[in-house]
């Protein structure tokens, strides 16, 4: 992007008539000399500019590899010239409404000599969650007279994998507690409190009420009755989330990114967290099926949910789309089903429970 300074470029048209009215009247190599440096100012400055961009080197980094929205971090960018041309007052844009940089200012400039290189340091805290680019986005260059200023995207630049917080955020509204204990899917990880119809060996500690004590005459030593696992209905959340390129995520996506996987991570993580079973349909790429009933396999969707949650092509985003009408129209017979919206339309809701 090109930047014309209305005052700088207004001297400079003066200056240029003025020496082309002069050289005219009077002719000479001096006044041609000048009237030519005027006409070169500004395609030499913008070659200098380009030399110096070319020239430029830029590594950004966080110290650790997932950061959590809203946490602080150290951020470190190096920043070389590898020219023979001195880099002066360049200034660094930031992507400010994506992260805070505590320590580096937005249009903050640096002056670099020929094969210089600095390091600046500064905390850094992330606003959503999600995968995208944080830090330095572009850097400035203005021509020695103040004439125009020439803004570039940094050469190299740093992608964020930022991970949702594990919060209550679906607690208030997932309150299925007496729609979920009916029939269904077991549990792997609750009992029922009453004993069931298995049995093993008497070990000590078992308490009386749990001897069988007709196997126990049968076989003449001590069984204990096991407890069955309980049972839970089955749950199966669907995350519909948005379609949207790169090139498309504005903080009005980040924002409705953000929502969304906190969401669904506390989601997974109320009925996980208890032992209770439930089933994930979501965009990896393709549709994915994955199950979690335990801290283990909620950390496993808790580590693909911060970058995981893609499409391939727009056939895969229309898959989900169909299968989300389909659960709308004809209903569901396999237990409670809960809709998780990223874009919801007008008139829809962000979250479904469908029985």
């Amino acid at each position: 992007m090109i930047r014309f300074h209305a005052k700088g470029m207004a001297l400079y048209l003066a200056a240029t008539a003025g020496s082309l009215v002069f050289s005219s009247f009077y002719g000479g190599p001096a006044a041609f000399a000048w009237l030519y440096a005027m006409l070169l100012l500004i395609p030499l400055s913008a070659a200098y500019i380009f030399a110096n961009f070319l020239f430029l080197r830029l590594y950004q980094e966080i110290e650790v590899h997932r950061p959590v929205r809203g946490e602080d971090h150290r951020y470190r960018v190096k920043i070389e010239n590898a020219g023979i041309l001195p880099v002066h007052a360049m200034g660094l844009r930031l992507w400010g409404e994506r992260c805070i940089l505590y320590d580096i200012e937005e249009g903050q400039t640096l002056s670099l000599g020929a094969g210089e290189s600095r390091e600046l340091v500064s905390g850094i805290c992330c606003r959503y969650a999600g995968s995208y680019d944080i830090g330095i986005h572009s850097v400035s260059f203005t021509d020695p007279f103040a004439l125009f200023t020439v803004t570039l995207p940094v050469p190299y630049t740093f992608r964020a994998v930022v991970s949702p917080p594990v919060t209550d955020l679906a607690d208030r509204v997932l309150d299925l507690e007496n729609r979920v204990n009916s029939s269904g899917r077991r549990s792997s990880r609750l009992l029922e409190e009453t004993p069931g119809s298995g049995m093993r060996l008497y070990q000590r500690g078992d308490p009386m009420s749990a001897i069988h004590w007709k196997a126990t005459a049968r076989l003449g030593t001590p069984m204990t009755r096991l407890p069955d696992e309980m049972e839970k209905r089955t749950v199966t959340i669907l995350m519909q989330a948005a379609y949207a390129p790169d090139r498309e995520q504005d903080p009005a996506f980040l924002q409705k990114r953000d929502y969304f996987l906190e969401f669904a991570v506390s989601a997974v993580w109320h009925f996980a967290g208890q032992g209770i079973p439930v089933r994930l349909i979501y965009p990896a790429g393709r549709v994915t099926r994955a199950s979690a009933d335990s801290y283990e396999s909620f950390m496993e969707f808790y580590g693909t949910a911060a970058d995981g949650i893609f499409y391939y092509s727009g056939q895969d985003y229309e898959e989900l789309l169909s299968l989300t009408r389909n659960l709308r129209s004809e209903g569901n017979e396999e237990g409670t089903w809960i809709l998780i919206r990223e874009d919801p339309g007008p008139g829809q809701d962000p979250v479904m429970v469908i029985e």
